[in-house]
């Protein structure tokens, strides 16, 4: 009898135990690749790789805290093998190099014959690895192998019926740029098939270059692309505004004005409505990039007085109210969940969803005003940017934007301001609970 219970506790330990290390996250293989293979036919299986560096920052980020949720592991655990390898160790310079892997950290999704299913490059949160991961299994199920589809078009596939398989598969993957495949698919149709209802399709839903065929022919025939879709009109507008949010995006990193000019007209040509504030928006950021500073300021100037200045402090409250009032009406009615899993999504509405517009608003006003303490000398526009922090401060005080309006009354050289609003900003931080680091600086230094 004693000999059955000490069986029964070492069994029941070992079941905790094993329980134990399968709610911990993702178990990576420690195994040769070949094994890996093996195993993964054997169980018909994908492989999952993770490629790392031991000097990459989200990599071991991701170790920390994505691949560690017990939900990855259930998931990963159960539908891949598992392998993670260094890329710049052994055998990780044959497979990084294999896959075309140029930066980290670099998922993959293998199948056993070493066919590369899907790969996703970046840093990955836990809800968005599940993601990635539900959405590799399903394809697999119900999609021709992307990798086979590769192979074809590598080999010079480019007849109009297989580019349209080819886009419809890739489409069912997140994050693949399908743009230039949408190019080279809209040049291989003939004149009737530009209208056709399938190749404008096509086209809104895979995005496109704003200077190729897609583009135009997306403009010329909008209103029938419009009437493809349930919402047409705003879905084509969020179609030409994403493609050309892209180019201003590249245009911003590589500070290309030629390209950035481009991207400004086309805002102008497809979304007139809507454009002169994007395209003013996206002036401030450019001409700060370029470090261009009296064209960064009249920019400034030009946005934030016809825009956001132009706006009333009681129009943005009255806005405020109505958007929260809308949120908590799905909680009366019962729509959404106050109590259970919901409760502290909701708390945090409660505390925070009243004055939404006026914190973004604020926070923009800010920004810019921290840009003019950093980058502007003109005393007449510092002046002006005076008016930007009090609007900041009047929609919500925050230390922070208190600090940038003390730092720009320091520079117009009233010193005694500077820090009577500098204390202001130790007070709130104080209150709030906020590093006081800063702004304690700040007051020595204006002593």
């Amino acid at each position: 009898m004693k000999r059955f219970y000490l069986s029964l506790i070492c069994l029941t330990i070992s079941l905790l135990a094993s329980t134990q290390i399968f709610s911990q996250g993702i178990i990576f293989r420690q195994d040769d690749w070949q094994n890996v293979l093996m195993q993964a036919k054997a169980q018909k299986k994908l492989i999952f790789v993770d490629i790392y560096t031991a000097w990459c920052g989200p990599c071991k980020e991701m170790d920390k805290k994505t691949f560690t949720e017990v939900s990855v592991g259930d998931k990963f655990n159960a539908s891949f093998i598992n392998y993670k390898i260094d890329a710049e160790k052994g055998f990780g310079v044959t497979l990084a190099k294999r896959y075309n892997v140029t930066s980290y950290p670099t998922c993959l999704f293998v199948d056993p014959s070493e066919n590369l299913i899907y790969k996703q490059e970046g840093l990955l949160r836990a809800l968005d690895l599940l993601k990635e991961a539900d959405m590799v299994i399903n394809n697999q199920a119900t999609a021709k192998p992307l990798y086979a589809l590769d192979k074809v078009y590598e080999g010079g596939g480019r007849d109009t019926e297989f580019l349209n398989e080819y886009l419809a598969v890739r489409s069912l993957y997140d994050r693949i740029d399908n743009r230039d495949l949408v190019e080279e698919y809209v040049k291989s149709l003939t004149t009737i098939q530009y209208s056709a209802d399938k190749t404008l399709r096509i086209i809104v839903n895979n995005g496109f270059k704003i200077d190729g065929k897609a583009f135009d022919l997306l403009l010329k025939f909008r209103e029938k692309a419009e009437s493809l879709f349930e919402g047409g009109v705003e879905k084509v507008n969020r179609a030409f505004s994403q493609s050309i949010n892209e180019v201003f995006d590249v245009a911003l990193k590589t500070k290309d004005q030629a390209l950035f000019d481009k991207a400004l007209a086309a805002n102008l040509k497809t979304l007139p409505n809507t454009a002169d504030r994007v395209n003013d928006k996206n002036k401030l950021a450019f001409y700060l990039a370029m470090k261009d500073v009296n064209k960064f300021s009249d920019a400034a100037e030009q946005y934030l007085d016809q825009y956001v200045m132009f706006t009333q402090v009681e129009s943005i409250r009255k806005q405020d109210l109505w958007e929260y009032e809308k949120i908590m009406q799905n909680y009366k009615l019962g729509i959404r969940d106050s109590v259970g899993t919901g409760a502290a999504m909701y708390q945090n509405l409660k505390l925070n969803a009243k004055n939404t517009m006026a914190r973004l608003t604020s926070a923009e006003l800010n920004e810019v005003v921290k840009a003019f303490n950093e980058q502007v000398e003109d005393k007449a526009k510092l002046n002006k940017a005076t008016e930007w922090a009090k609007r900041s401060l009047e929609l919500v005080e925050t230390p922070d934007a208190y600090h940038s309006y003390a730092e720009l009354m320091l520079k117009l050289g009233d010193k005694q301001m500077a820090m009577d609003i500098e204390q202001k900003a130790y007070d709130i931080a104080i209150r709030e609970k906020i590093d006081t680091k800063k702004f304690i600086a700040a007051l020595e230094k204006m002593k």
